[in-house]
Formats: structure tokens, C-alpha cells, sequence
């Protein structure tokens, strides 16, 4: 089926565009926000189409050519032909239909803290091909996409994105294809490479041999198996006067430019003089950046629980407790028994587990600091703890991810 002159009024997260066809939301692949256009009718839902854009009928007054010249293939950026200004605009519009689809609350303005467009992430996952090529995958698809550069990848990538390939291409030509990924992690000083794939002794003795002595961390994952190749296997990172180690698995948030906006904003909510329950923590790095001291952190990566505490010391922490544990089996009793004042969580896009909400409510914790990278999870949750007793005190977003649909989110929830 086709449908014709219908307008883009909206953006998913995912980059789909959205439009209203007879009474039925319309999910257009392809579509750019503000453009007229005729689309393909590929799946009927009960309540919404999925559809393909076949041709423009009015072009958008909010696009621009994009600057990569990988957009229209890569699925690595979604909105990079719309100018950022209409970018910002969309991420508040996301916001806050997302708070008032759950809560009902109708949010007049959500400020969106603006990040630089370009050479923001300190850390790019990318597709290594049999040939040993770099790639990003296909919109909508796992076709590969062979780039040689990345604009929304910080300079210290991009500058050594081909001596990165070189290491591929050999590895892949010698032992045919077995780098099937690889993870590439920029500090100030630094580089870590985390190579994936299928790894036997012998692919491991070679990369020893060769790369031992390389200008770059390297590491092998092998399933759930770390091997270090070349340098500490970690980088060390500054947020603000604290310094952090992470490792090859550690979350850190990807945007160098913002980082300490989010956590700037996370710590005017929290206030001072609290003792912390950071659910989530991974590495603390949050957690010691809302909060000088007095932490108690919990994480289910054992891992990040030892670089945690290794952190903890670097930046001379006298109060703490970091557990290796799913953030589900922490009780009220634990909480109450600790002294917690306020909770922070930065859970992953799923939100928090309902059990999680029940418990922090029991403990009677009077602030929650919530940073989410999903507006829709975050509503959801807000209202689990609107339902027991609390409400949305203030709520600010940090543009994390320019050229997507991504936001961060911050909301400060009291109980009333």
C-alpha cells in the first residue's frame, strides 16, 4: 500500500519518522523531521504502520546536507540532516511527551544543555569485515558500511583510525577474518583498543609477538576472557580535580565536552552534605563526581567494583562501601541500616526494576537523583514513584549524543 503527502511531525529515538494517516500513527524509515513525503506501507499493526519513504514531496525547512559522507548507509548517526537547533528542539519534545505519556504531568520547558556537533565521543564500537576493514553497520540492517573516518569520533581516533586498521587487516589476513569487532576508547594521553572475535592460542601467541610493544593499550576479549596485550589493559580519565581508572568493560559517559555538565547538574539536584547510595555505580565514577564522600555504591560488575575502590583511594575518599551485587537484591533494611540520605541510579535503557522503586520507597529516602538515557524508561519510573508518594521536583537533559535521537536526562523525584 501507498500513502502519499504525508508530513514528518515527529522523530523516534531510533531516527524513524513519524506522521498521521486516517487516525493511525505512521513509523516512516528514512523520513527527515518537517518533510511532506509518500511512503511504502511495510508491516499493519493494529494501532500504527511501519512504513519506507519511496519519494519527497516538500522538502523540510529544518534540513541540511549532512557533512558525513557515510549518512545515508550508516546507522551510527540518525539525524545529522537536520540542523542542531531543530535537534535540541526535538530531544525536548521527546522529554517531555515521554513524562506526559506516563505521568500526566504537562512539562512547559525542559532545558537541553548544548554539546559541541562534532568530534565529541571518546569511544566508537565498529565492525571489523574479513578483510580486516572498519565498519559501522547499515540503517535497519547488518550490512556493513566501510568507513575510513568518523565525525562525531574525537580527534584522537580519528587521527589514528588507519594505524588501527593496519592492525587489523594484518591479524584478519593471517588468521582469515577472526577480529570480528573492536571497541576504541580515547583518554587525553591514550588509546585502548578491545579486540573481539575467536581468538586460539596460536592467533594469541602471533598478536603477543607482534603488538606487545604497540603505541596503544590493547586488549583481547575472548567470551568473558580479558587478555592483555600491550599497556595496563585501562585508561585514566579526569572529571573535574578527581581522577578515575577504567577498564576495558567499565561504563564512562562518551561525550568529554559534557560530562561534567551531567554530573554538575546531578550535584546541584542531590545538594550537599548527604550520604550516598549510588545503584548502578560501575567504576563511581558519578558517584564520586555528585558527591565528595560518603558513598555507598552498588554494581554488578565485579570488575568495576575493584576499579571503584581503586578510585575511591586515588581520589582520597574516607567514606565508602562498594558491593558487587544486582541492584534488585539491595532491601530497605540494608538502606536503613547504612543511613542513606539520597539514592542516585543510572540504570541502563530498561529503567529501573519495579523492585528497585518499591524498596528505595520503603526505606523512606527522601531524594532521588535519577540520570537516564532513556526518556521513556525514566517517565515510567517517575510515575512507579509518583504512585508512592514522591513527585518530579525539577528535571534538566545534557545533549550526551549529538547527530541521534540519544539524550541524557536528569530528575530530581522527593517525597512529598
Amino acid at each position: 500500500m501507498i500513502i502519499e503527502d504525508i508530513k514528518i511531525i515527529d522523530i523516534l529515538q531510533d531516527g524513524r519518522g513519524v506522521a498521521r494517516q486516517e487516525g493511525k500513527t505512521v513509523f516512516v524509515e528514512n523520513a527527515v523531521y518537517g518533510e511532506t513525503l509518500d511512503a511504502k506501507v511495510i508491516a499493519e499493526k493494529k494501532n500504527f504502520l511501519e512504513a519506507r519513504k519511496l519519494q519527497t514531496k516538500i522538502k523540510s525547512d529544518y534540513q541540511r546536507k549532512p557533512p558525513c559522507p557515510y549518512f545515508y548507509e550508516c546507522g551510527g548517526c540518525s539525524i545529522m540532516d537536520i540542523n542542531y537547533d531543530t535537534q535540541i528542539d526535538l530531544k525536548k519534545n521527546l522529554i517531555k511527551n515521554a513524562i506526559k505519556k506516563s505521568t500526566g504531568i504537562n512539562l512547559e520547558e525542559v532545558e537541553v544543555i548544548e554539546s559541541p556537533e562534532f568530534r565529541y565521543r571518546n569511544k566508537i564500537r565498529l565492525q571489523v569485515d574479513k578483510d580486516g576493514g572498519l565498519n559501522y553497520l547499515e540503517t535497519y540492517s547488518k550490512k556493513m558500511v566501510k568507513i575510513d573516518d568518523c565525525l562525531i569520533a574525537n580527534e584522537k581516533i580519528s587521527e589514528n583510525l588507519a594505524k588501527i586498521e593496519k592492525i587489523c587487516r594484518d591479524i584478519n589476513q593471517k588468521f582469515i577474518g577472526i577480529v570480528e569487532e573492536i571497541s576504541i576508547r580515547a583518554s587525553e594521553n591514550n588509546l585502548l583498543l578491545n579486540l573481539q572475535g575467536k581468538f586460539d592460542n596460536q592467533a594469541i601467541a602471533y598478536i603477543n609477538e607482534k603488538y606487545s610493544n604497540s603505541i596503544y593499550n590493547i586488549n583481547l576479549l575472548i567470551g568473558r576472557d580479558l587478555v592483555t596485550i600491550s599497556g595496563e589493559g585501562y585508561l585514566n580519565y579526569k572529571i573535574g580535580q578527581k581522577e578515575f581508572k577504567i577498564s576495558a568493560n567499565d561504563f564512562y559517559q562518551v561525550n568529554d565536552y559534557q560530562i561534567e555538565n551531567l554530573y554538575g547538574v546531578a550535584r546541584e539536584f542531590l545538594g550537599q552534605n548527604q550520604k550516598l547510595l549510588d545503584l548502578y555505580c560501575g567504576s563511581a565514577t558519578s558517584s564520586m563526581s555528585i558527591n565528595d564522600d560518603h558513598i555507598v555504591g552498588v554494581e554488578i560488575n565485579k570488575n568495576a567494583i575493584e576499579d571503584a575502590k581503586e578510585n575511591a583511594k586515588r581520589n582520597g575518599l574516607r567514606d565508602y562501601k562498594f558491593i558487587a551485587k544486582n541492584a534488585k537484591f539491595i532491601d530497605s533494611s540494608f538502606i536503613i541500616k547504612e543511613k542513606i540520605d539520597a539514592v542516585t541510579v543510572d540504570p541502563p535503557r530498561a529503567g529501573l526494576d519495579k523492585d528497585v522503586v518499591k524498596t528505595i520507597a520503603n526505606a523512606g529516602i527522601d531524594k532521588i537523583v535519577y540520570i537516564s538515557c532513556n526518556p521513556q524508561t525514566l517517565a515510567r519510573d517517575i510515575k512507579r514513584f509518583m504512585d508512592r508518594g514522591y513527585k518530579l521536583e525539577k528535571i534538566k537533559a545534557v545533549d550526551m549524543f549529538p547527530q541521534t535521537m540519544h539524550v541524557e536526562t536528569i530528575a530530581l523525584i522527593q517525597k512529598m
